[in-house]
């Protein structure tokens, strides 16, 4: 699905053409995609069409859903199968029942209210534009998932601070977590955002970036 660092998509259908080639199976993982991409918010295999053709979907339900666990989807063999074998799942425990009671009523919302899927992506796409217009290397994201590329290891997390002293909070990766020089901040943008609150925040991530000479 959509890449937790960069933010982009797969070749889906070229990665289906060759599995058909080989014999081999798909698995594509929806965690930061469910309820973001697909008309009715199913994830990257809808959005290509591939839903269907997808082996394998595993995704959480901590992300657009605000809860726990996750999931796996596919054939009844495939769950029957993992059931007997997966061995993660041997001495783990059920999800509490507050928390499947959490993910039911928000899985209710993100299906019946897709004005929420439609306010992201205006969000998205505002701020994606503004920090570009500035300058900013967002790398090639496509989506909710922003990189703010820095691509210098020994400044970043000092960079991170300004940004949290000046009321910004995102999270600085560098390396193992990403290449060598590759540093970043990785951004999720909510549906939840005003518009003046992702207007405000650009503002200071463009000027703590211009201070240290990033941009």
């Amino acid at each position: 699905g959509v890449y937790s660092m960069d933010g982009d998509l797969p070749p889906l259908a070229e990665i289906m053409e060759v599995s058909l080639a080989h014999n081999a199976r798909v698995l594509i993982d929806e965690a930061h995609s469910t309820f973001v991409f697909g008309d009715n918010g199913r994830g990257v295999a809808e959005h290509f069409g591939l839903d269907d053709e997808v082996d394998i979907h595993i995704g959480t339900f901590s992300k657009s859903l605000g809860g726990q666990g996750g999931f796996v989807a596919g054939t009844q063999a495939l769950i029957d199968y993992l059931r007997g074998f997966s061995r993660s799942r041997f001495f783990s425990c059920a999800l509490a029942p507050t928390v499947v009671a959490g993910i039911s009523k928000a899985l209710e919302l993100a299906s019946n209210e897709p004005e929420l899927r439609t306010q992201l992506w205006k969000n998205v796409d505002f701020m994606q534009a503004r920090l570009r217009e500035a300058g900013v290397d967002v790398a090639e994201s496509e989506s909710q998932v922003i990189p703010i590329m820095v691509r210098n290891d020994a400044k970043v997390f000092d960079i991170g601070e300004q940004l949290l002293r000046e009321g910004v909070f995102i999270n600085p990766v560098k390396y193992p977590a990403v290449g060598k020089h590759k540093s970043r901040f990785r951004m999720s943008i909510s549906a939840a955002h005003s518009r003046d609150e992702l207007d405000r925040g650009a503002q200071i991530i463009i000027d703590v970036l211009k201070s240290n000479e990033i941009i």
